[in-house]
């Protein structure tokens, strides 16, 4: 009997996360996510459920109703008679995991070919736990993983501007409450980077060998986000997804960070988290200095997949 796909996309995060979920589930019908678009359960379970509760991170963009709606929605009519049970009860467990995509499994494939977990988050995950689930996952799943890698930068430049959005998070360290106060998300992006304050979604190199170490090469896969989105390298881009995913993809869905536009970003519906994200701009000069700081990411990156992407600035 042939086991149902699981898609694991742990990102990374600001680096068109969204608009490759709404590219796969709602342009191309290959996969849906349930409930959540991140569901966070792998996390709370990794952590004994001390973790943020992030699963509903989707709210601000959630329309209740259209097609649209099927993708974002907790109510969406495709997750309507999956058990949410299963991942929102005590205690935490692989099985509750793998039972409620099982189960949401069975209530999509008139339509969708794959159940898949966004949870951006994921991309952090300790070794140790993934090879702790990897087997029961793999005894009832063909698992993928992809991957969108946007320029180490601009990427890290956004995750702040995020950051400096976000009130309810208490700050210890005096400068960064004053930049994060006055909204100066370049002064706090400079401020990280002499003090040499990076996340765990810089790790490109490092989450791609943990995960393809556990999956196999073969079933990871990664996209340069620039790339995939660029309007010259479509065709080629579409076929290699299409590849690895072993299904037709024919329609890119749009995405506010390219072309790059910073704080200009256009207004798409559904991507608020990306065209807030920026609220100042980079200038060329900024990016040759950040690059100066953040080097080792660019060089991790050409050691490991014997390349720099055109599209990134360091190449500019």
């Amino acid at each position: 009997m042939t086991k149902p796909t699981l898609l694991l996309n742990p990102g990374s995060g600001w680096s068109g996360t969204s608009p490759f979920l709404y590219t796969l589930a709602y342009q191309n019908k290959y996969a849906h996510q349930g409930h959540y678009k991140e569901n966070w359960y792998l996390v709370k379970l990794a952590t004994n459920g001390n973790s943020e509760e992030k699963h509903n991170s989707n709210t601000s963009r959630r329309p209740s109703k259209g097609s649209m709606g099927d993708v974002l929605s907790t109510t969406n009519k495709f997750a309507q008679n999956t058990n949410l049970d299963y991942i929102t009860s005590f205690p935490y467990s692989i099985d509750n995991y793998i039972s409620y995509f099982t189960e949401h499994y069975e209530n999509i494939k008139e339509t969708y070919s794959a159940v898949c977990d966004f949870s951006n988050a994921n991309l952090d995950l300790p070794q140790s736990f993934l090879e702790s689930i990897s087997q029961k996952l793999l005894e009832n799943f063909e698992v993928k993983v992809t991957f969108q890698f946007r320029d180490p930068v601009r990427r890290f430049f956004s995750e702040v501007g995020t950051s400096i959005q976000s009130s309810s998070e208490n700050y210890n360290d005096f400068m960064h409450k004053l930049y994060v106060e006055r909204k100066k998300q370049k002064k706090l992006f400079f401020y990280y980077l002499r003090n040499q304050y990076f996340s765990p979604n810089c790790e490109y190199v490092k989450a791609y060998k943990k995960y393809s170490s556990i999956f196999g090469k073969d079933n990871c896969y990664y996209i340069i986000m620039e790339d995939f989105w660029d309007d010259k390298q479509k065709d080629v881009q579409l076929d290699k997804l299409s590849n690895f995913l072993n299904y037709k993809i024919t329609k890119i869905h749009e995405n506010a960070y390219v072309p790059d536009m910073g704080s200009n970003a256009p207004k798409y519906e559904y991507l608020r988290d990306q065209w807030e994200s920026d609220i100042e701009d980079l200038t060329e000069f900024d990016i040759k200095k950040s690059i100066k700081y953040m080097k080792h990411y660019y060089n991790d990156f050409e050691n490991y997949f014997g390349y720099i992407p055109l599209s990134w600035g360091n190449n500019s």
